[in-house]
């Protein structure tokens, strides 16, 4: 039997630990959809200007919302932290790999996650300082919505990225 390496233990307890803390944000995101917000924070990060912002505040602020948008709002600052260290760590383990198309993939995975962390943070950020001064601004609404695709599809290549990883190594290790 193989022992399993302090790696692959970070990896595990990192990138499981960051997909159930999107579940919760997935959850809590129900409760923010409004008439002006119908899709909830997703709306909030598209926003693109401070009147969007501000007509989605509002809305929240007139739902008794608004603290729960600022919850989820700081828990995906935690999100981004530790899914990201997750993925990377998935990443740096399989580009220790021997097989080469593996160990090729493992490094896209690295630098997806660190892309996605960077993306996400600033999107995140933006997002939090706009709540913090009570409104929206064109410049900070701009940056949310311009990270937004971007850390989207570094996120979803992670995401996939990992699971192809997984089933990979699966298949070599039931061949050997």
């Amino acid at each position: 039997m193989r022992q399993e390496t302090a790696l692959e233990r970070r990896f595990w307890t990192f990138w499981l630990s960051g997909i159930m803390l999107l579940a919760v944000q997935i959850v809590m995101n129900v409760w923010l959809v409004t008439e002006a917000a119908p899709l909830g924070m997703s709306d909030h990060q598209a926003a693109g200007n401070a009147a969007r912002v501000d007509n989605i505040h509002a809305s929240w602020k007139a739902s008794g919302v608004m603290d729960l948008a600022i919850y989820s709002m700081e828990l995906d600052l935690i999100f981004i932290g530790v899914y990201a260290w997750g993925a990377f760590a998935g990443g740096r383990m399989f580009a220790a790999a021997p097989r080469a198309m593996l160990a090729r993939l493992g490094k896209v995975i690295m630098v997806a996650a660190v892309g996605f962390a960077v993306a996400d943070y600033a999107e995140t950020i933006s997002q939090l300082i706009q709540v913090a001064v009570g409104g929206g601004h064109d410049m900070l609404s701009g940056i949310a919505a311009t990270a937004r695709p971007i850390k989207t599809i570094l996120f979803l290549v992670t995401f996939f990225g990992v699971l192809i990883g997984l089933a990979i190594r699966s298949r070599k290790r039931r061949a050997a």
